[in-house]
């Protein structure tokens, strides 16, 4: 067991450092830049963005003197003595001359500004490869970097602190009702196959696995909010149990039956087959109760496919679901999420995904551990 464990931690790391890796390169190589926008920032807060996550370095001019032209644009690539930019001093104009060749990001100084030697003049972009080794360094280091939304004012970590809680609060209370609407169904209806119980279960979990949240959302809504008044209006969200359960219920139900009607399914087919087994009838012949044999002796065996799904599930639901989130009004990760990938935000995007795959191998692991324990067959070495 403690072999296959240090072989799944190993592999969990590979996956890990395979989605970075791949995020990263999609998002750096998708066409526009977090610094495109209708209202373009100051050339200075761009360029300390861009520095911070390692897109950029600084370039020092070395001259002192007032800023009379630029010679080149930015995205503009320089090659050894090319002339970056014209300096007035005493003697006249004095060229500021580029020492290596690079790729322009942005000039912090325009024409009028009066620099020193030691002054930084512009900022010249860093290779794909340099950022990938700088931003993978940082996050060995557990520093996600700072968001480009707040202008370089909040990082990462402090973003996801703040909204993650919101949508594990929200997976967790799905999760609960998934597994209990779920498992509790699907082993009504794998015990009594064929019958209308059995028949009413798979209509029913049919109908939560065809109908999106994007639907069975807003219905909720129509009936408990607008047509019984049942619940109150939806807007926010009180973290804690114990607080604003009447704005909780129907995100939960929304993201929880989908999964309810899978778990269903799932219980339902591994009860169908563990019944067939010679243990089970032998159970039977010793006389014991139907309660007895389903409890003592079928439920572990028929909820090991359920436990197959429950690691991505689960990794999901923690992580929230976009559409929930966006037609309750939920500030969670998922919605922040979907607009740093609008906007750009490299580092926010990066750092949720990382989360999420991180969340999805620790509980497929888990998962794998409890076959063992569901299942004596199964022997991990």
């Amino acid at each position: 067991m403690l072999r296959f464990f240090l072989r799944r931690v190993f592999s969990a790391i590979l996956v890990v450092l395979s989605v970075f890796t791949l995020s990263f390169f999609i998002m750096r190589l998708a066409p526009g830049s977090p610094f495109d926008s209708d209202r373009p920032l100051p050339a200075s807060v761009v360029a300390n963005q861009a520095a911070v996550t390692g897109m950029a370095e600084p370039v020092v001019g070395k001259v002192d003197g007032q800023v009379t032209a630029l010679a080149v644009k930015p995205g503009s690539t320089v090659q050894v003595g090319d002339v970056l930019m014209w300096v007035h001093q005493e003697n006249g104009a004095v060229p500021i001359r580029a020492t290596e060749s690079y790729s322009v990001f942005r000039f912090v100084v325009e024409p009028g500004n009066v620099v020193e030697a030691d002054d930084v003049v512009l900022y010249r972009q860093t290779s794909l490869w340099r950022q990938y080794i700088t931003t993978l360094t940082s996050y060995v280091q557990f520093d996600f970097g700072t968001t480009f939304d707040s202008q370089g004012l909040r990082t990462v970590r402090e973003n996801i602190a703040q909204t993650w809680p919101v949508s594990a609060e929200l997976g967790l209370y799905a999760l609960l009702i998934a597994l209990v609407f779920g498992v509790g169904s699907g082993l009504v209806a794998g015990w009594r196959p064929n019958t209308m119980t059995d028949h009413t279960v798979m209509t029913l979990s049919m109908f939560g696995v065809s109908v999106p949240s994007i639907v069975l959302g807003p219905v909720l809504i129509l009936v408990f909010i607008v047509w019984l008044q049942w619940l109150p209006a939806h807007g926010g969200w009180e973290v804690g149990p114990w607080h604003g359960w009447g704005q909780k219920v129907l995100p939960a139900l929304t993201l929880g039956l989908a999964y309810a009607a899978y778990f269903a399914r799932l219980t339902r087919g591994g009860l169908l087959e563990v019944r067939r087994q010679d243990f089970i009838r032998t159970a039977r012949a010793k006389g014991l109760s139907e309660r007895r044999i389903l409890w003592k002796h079928a439920f572990r065996g028929a909820v090991v496919p359920t436990v197959g799904f429950l690691g991505p599930a689960c990794a999901h639901l923690l992580v929230g679901s976009v559409v929930v989130e966006t037609i309750f009004n939920i500030p969670g990760i998922s919605k922040y999420f979907v607009e740093s990938a609008i906007n750009r935000d490299y580092p926010m995007v990066m750092g949720v995904v990382v989360l999420y795959s991180m969340f999805l191998v620790c509980f497929n692991l888990i998962a794998d551990l409890a076959y063992a324990w569901l299942d004596p067959r199964v022997r991990y070495e």
